[in-house]
């Protein structure tokens, strides 16, 4: 066959470029450009995203993948504590640490969604099943009616005002199903088999499901029509403490113990109402008793056990989507920690810092190595710093054995001028902005006048320093980014999690952050709205959270802890440079964010 301009009997669509919208997939077309057949074709894939704030084992959750809670659970095996806390899913990251009124618990039962969720029984630290149950509105929690048969490892399927708990254990292993209006318990229809520790799901009573399972196990699938459970097709293999997601008609598994035990699983199956299909997609981590929730076709498994913090997102469609992640850079010349960054993350510069000698190297980035630049004026560490590689400013710092200064110099790309002096003697300062519209933020006045932690802030034109607004906290360290007129200015001295927004005069109160941040180096990656921290303290971390102007969520962590190390670059396209991990390091990684593309394939023209 020389051509295919027609398949059964259909004309193929010829094009100068490929289709690109998701509608088109399954169609074939001919694009005239490359004189090549294609098609979208849909897939399945595990990807990793933003990590939990903390480890978990033993959570649950509830939501889409785009709007999930992840609920209570324990921290670790040794000496675990239980948490009574819950936080957020945004399909990239995860925020909030929003706490439960009752103690904490693990394994209980979670349904719902983001903003109307139900988190009903689990286990507590002194070994009692627990019977309280709370409601989350998308910001508190509320206690409310309790079960009237406390349970741990329940199936929790449905909405907050139209959900269930099914089995679960007490004393023993349970066959009841306990029903609720978003007031009320009452008894639903019995369970065939005691089970607990099932993939579930469902957004209705009358579409709940749940396979699988312990007290052996179990393959079985039940569906629930709002009265009764009904028995539909096996899964493939046996499996407890797993993952669920969908609804009756439309679900999907993952994870959990296989017999005979304790293994682990990463295989995933399909449900489409009747039978179970095995998919070619696996977890990227074998994982068990974490947090699932979502669709058949989007879902989310975060948590392990033993504790972890990792989360993967599962996607069944025509788009392909690459998680966010940090990978290795070129190294410096020269390992040092507290260098100032400045730049982007294909053109970036680092100044000053200590090697441990204190030096005034400066070292340019052009997005695979790093070069020799001008020496900065005096060898200073904690430089203020910003701008652009060719276009920066330096500003304060100190010397061995640490006083601070008041020097400026500007950077032309090559070599470094003396410029007006900085208002104040100051170190540890964050900067952010461009040569002609700079700001400097806070810093340590060491040796103090009147305090360590300045609550400055000083605007540059390009010529003078004139005082800008005052921060509601004084601090130094920390991390910047932003403009003259829309910055932010997170973290601080003794784990501060302050965040404070600034509008060209005054500053105010923002979003918190989800770990506490000291001593890090500046970031200077992003904007008010969007900014990438690396949250280094005083002991190697390799914590990393996104600011949207409103809240904080985890991303990716950097692969190398570390702290007092500097950044660069924008939101996401950031630099995590330097710092010790220890000892001082030449590490450098870069962030490239979550990318989504049509799976567009040749066909073959034979």
């Amino acid at each position: 066959m020389t051509t295919y301009r027609k398949i059964h009997g259909r004309a193929v669509k010829s094009v100068s470029s490929n289709l690109s919208a998701p509608s088109a997939e399954g169609q074939i077309w001919f694009n005239t450009t490359d004189n090549k057949f294609r098609s979208i074709v849909a897939l399945e894939a595990w990807i990793s995203s933003g990590p939990l704030p903390t480890t978990r084992q033993n959570v649950e959750g509830c939501g889409t993948q785009t709007a999930g809670l992840a609920s209570s659970g324990a921290t670790g095996p040794s000496g675990p504590a239980f948490l009574n806390t819950s936080c957020e899913y945004n399909g990239t990251g995860w925020s909030g640490t929003d706490t439960k009124n009752s103690p904490g618990v693990i394994a209980e039962a979670v349904f719902g969604t983001q903003t109307a969720a139900v988190a009903a029984g689990g286990y507590n630290s002194s070994g009692a099943r627990a019977n309280t149950v709370e409601e989350y509105n998308g910001s508190s929690w509320t206690a409310v009616n309790t079960l009237p048969q406390a349970q741990t490892s329940g199936m929790g399927c449905g909405a907050e005002n139209d959900g269930l708990v099914a089995g679960g254990e007490f004393t023993a292993v349970l066959t009841n199903t306990q029903e609720y209006d978003g007031t009320n318990w009452t008894a639903g229809g019995a369970i065939p088999a005691a089970t607990y520790n099932a993939g579930a799901g469902g957004t209705s009573q009358s579409n709940s499901w749940f396979a699988g399972g312990g007290d052996g196990f179990k393959n079985a699938t039940l569906i629930y029509d709002g009265s009764s459970w009904t028995a539909s097709g096996n899964i493939n293999t046996a499996r407890d403490q797993h993952g669920g997601a969908g609804i009756s008609t439309a679900a999907l598994i993952f994870g959990g113990r296989t017999p005979p035990g304790p293994a682990v699983s990463s295989a995933t199956e399909n449900f489409d109402g009747s039978s179970w299909t095995t998919s070619p997609a696996t977890l990227g981590t074998a994982a068990k008793q974490s947090a699932a929730f979502g669709t058949k076709s989007a879902a989310v498994y975060a948590g392990n056990d033993p504790a972890a913090n990792i989360t993967q997102e599962y996607n069944s469609s025509a788009t392909v989507i690459t998680a966010g992640a940090w990978a290795s850079g070129g190294s410096m010349s020269s390992a040092r920690q507290d260098g100032g960054g400045f730049g982007t993350q294909t053109s970036a510069a680092v100044v000053g810092g200590e090697t441990p000698s204190i030096t005034n190297n400066t070292e340019h980035y052009d997005g695979s190595s790093f070069s020799s630049g001008g020496n900065y004026p005096q060898s200073y560490t904690t430089i203020g710093t910003f701008g652009t590689q060719t276009a920066g400013v330096g500003y304060g710092g100190n010397e061995a054995p640490g006083a601070a200064q008041n020097t400026t110099a500007e950077y032309d790309g090559s070599s470094w001028t003396a410029v007006n002096n900085y208002p104040i003697s100051i170190r540890a300062s964050r900067g952010c902005g461009v040569l002609t519209a700079g700001l400097a933020c806070g810093g340590d006045t060491f040796p103090p006048t009147s305090g360590r932690n300045s609550n400055t802030s000083k605007e540059y034109d390009g010529t003078n320093w004139t005082s800008g607004g005052n921060l509601g906290t004084g601090r130094y360290a920390g991390m910047a980014a932003g403009t003259q007129t829309a910055a932010v200015f997170v973290g601080g001295p003794n784990g501060l999690a302050l965040t404070e927004e600034y509008d060209g005069s005054s500053w105010t109160t923002g979003g918190a952050s989800i770990v506490n941040m000291a001593f890090g180096g500046s970031s200077n990656a992003g904007t008010q709205d969007n900014m990438t921290t690396f949250a280094t303290n005083s002991v190697p971390y390799a914590f990393v959270q996104r600011y949207n102007g409103t809240a904080m969520s985890t991303d990716p962590f950097i692969s190398t802890a570390r702290y007092a190390g500097t950044g660069a670059g924008t939101a996401p396209a950031s630099l995590a440079m330097g710092g010790r991990a220890p000892p001082f390091s030449t590490a450098v990684e870069e962030f490239t964010a979550e990318t989504t593309a049509l799976n567009v394939k040749d066909l073959t023209q034979s």
